[in-house]
C-alpha cells in the first residue's frame, strides 16, 4: 500500500489552527501540555518549548519561549510567571512556587490543571445561568426606552390639542419622555463620568478596601462573594497541603491567592501571624469574623483527627454545590425582578396613553 500523500482537499489536520489573542482555553492547554510533558520526565526547559510549539494562540507562544529563556537562565518557573501578570493568576504562581518548593512541581501542575477546569466550568455554568436574566433586562429597558422616545411623543400633540388638563400620570410621563429627548446627551455624559470617577476611585487603596468590603456586605452577591471565598480557601489549601508545604508556608502562600480580595488577604495574614505563635488554624480563622461557621468547624474537625486535607476537599466541594444553587436563586429572582419592572414601566406608559383617549372618547 502506497503512503498516504497530501494534498488539495486531503490534508491531515496535524498542525495547530493559528490565532493571535490569547483565551482562557489557551492558557488551560499550555498548562495542561505542561503537565504532561513534565511528568513523563521531560526537562521543564523543554517542556516549555514544547508547549510553545503545540499551542494555537501565536501570542501565548512568545510569551512561553520567554518564559522558558528565564527559566533556562535559572529563574524559578513561579517568578517567570509573575511577569506575565494579566495572563497568568496570582493564585495559579502561588500554587506552581509551592509545587517548586516541595520537589513535586509535576504533581501540583496536575493538580493546578484540574482545578482550572472545575473552575473553568464553573464559571461556563455562572455565565449561561446569568445569561437569560441579563437579555430579559437588556429588552426590558430597551422597549420602555423606544416607547417613551419614539412612542409617547407622537401623542403630545394630540394631547396639546385636547385643550383639558391631562391626568397627572400622563404628564409626568410627557414631562419625562420630553426630558429624556432633550437631555439624552448629557445623562449619556453623566453616566460616563460617573463610571470613570468611580473606577478612578476603586483604583486607590481606600477605595479597593471599601469596594471588597462593600463586596462581601451586599445581600445576595455577597452570599456568592463570601461562599466563592470559602471554596477557594478550602480547595488551595488543601491543594498546597499536599503538595508538602508546612501549614504556615502554605497560610503565606493563601495570602498572594486572595491578593484580588482585600478582605481575605488581610484576614489570611492575620491567620498566618497567629498560627505562627502556635495557635490553631480554626481558632484564627474565627478570630478573623469573615470566615463562615461551617468551615471554622470543619476546619476544627480535620486539625484534631489529623485529616486536615481530607477534610479541605469535602469542605471544597459542600461550597462549589453552594455557589451554584446561590447562582441559580439570584438568577431567578432578577428574572422576576426585570420582567416585573418591564410589565409595570410598560402599563404605566400605556395608562397615561390611554386615560385622555377614554377621557376624549366619553366627551364625543
Amino acid at each position: 500500500m502506497s503512503a498516504f500523500t497530501p494534498g488539495g482537499l486531503f490534508r491531515p489536520r496535524v498542525s495547530n489552527k493559528a490565532h493571535s489573542k490569547i483565551s482562557t482555553g489557551d492558557v488551560m492547554a499550555f498548562f495542561q501540555q505542561l503537565c504532561t510533558v513534565f511528568k513523563a520526565g521531560t526537562p521543564l526547559w523543554e517542556g516549555l518549548q514544547i508547549a510553545a510549539t503545540q499551542t494555537e494562540s501565536t501570542q501565548l507562544a512568545v510569551i512561553v519561549r520567554q518564559i522558558a529563556d528565564k527559566v533556562a537562565a535559572g529563574t524559578p518557573l513561579n517568578q517567570a510567571l509573575l511577569d506575565h501578570p494579566k495572563l497568568f493568576k496570582r493564585e495559579w504562581t502561588e500554587v506552581v512556587r509551592s509545587g517548586e518548593d516541595s520537589g513535586q512541581l509535576g504533581k501540583v501542575l496536575e493538580s493546578l490543571t484540574a482545578q482550572m477546569d472545575a473552575a473553568q466550568q464553573m464559571r461556563s455554568k455562572i455565565v449561561s445561568a446569568m445569561m437569560y436574566p441579563a437579555i430579559i433586562m437588556v429588552v426590558a429597558i430597551g422597549a420602555v426606552s423606544v416607547m417613551l422616545i419614539h412612542v409617547v411623543p407622537t401623542f403630545a400633540t394630540m394631547f396639546n390639542d385636547f385643550g383639558k388638563k391631562l391626568p397627572d400620570i400622563t404628564q409626568a410621563v410627557l414631562d419625562f419622555s420630553a426630558f429624556l429627548r432633550e437631555r439624552w446627551p448629557m445623562i449619556v455624559c453623566g453616566i460616563a463620568l460617573t463610571i470613570f470617577l468611580v473606577r478612578q476611585f476603586l483604583d486607590t487603596p481606600g477605595g479597593k478596601q471599601f469596594w471588597h468590603r462593600l463586596l462581601v456586605s451586599l445581600p445576595l452577591v455577597g452570599d456568592i462573594v463570601v461562599q466563592s471565598c470559602m471554596q477557594k480557601f478550602a480547595q488551595n489549601l488543601a491543594l498546597l497541603l499536599r503538595a508538602g508545604l508546612p501549614l504556615h508556608d502554605a497560610i503565606a502562600s493563601l495570602e498572594g491567592i486572595f491578593e484580588t480580595n482585600l478582605v481575605y488577604r488581610d484576614a489570611m495574614a492575620s491567620v498566618g501571624e497567629k498560627v505562627g505563635s502556635g495557635g490553631s488554624l480554626a481558632s484564627a480563622l474565627e478570630g478573623t469574623g469573615v470566615f463562615t461557621a461551617f468551615v471554622c468547624k470543619m476546619t476544627r474537625i480535620g486539625e484534631e483527627s489529623g485529616t486536615l486535607t481530607e477534610v479541605l476537599d469535602q469542605t471544597d466541594n459542600f461550597y462549589r454545590r453552594r455557589v451554584e444553587s446561590v447562582v441559580l436563586r439570584i438568577t431567578g429572582t432578577l428574572e422576576t425582578i426585570a420582567i416585573l419592572g418591564m410589565g409595570v414601566a410598560v402599563s404605566v406608559i400605556l395608562c397615561a396613553i390611554y386615560l385622555p383617549l377614554f377621557s376624549m372618547a366619553s366627551g364625543v
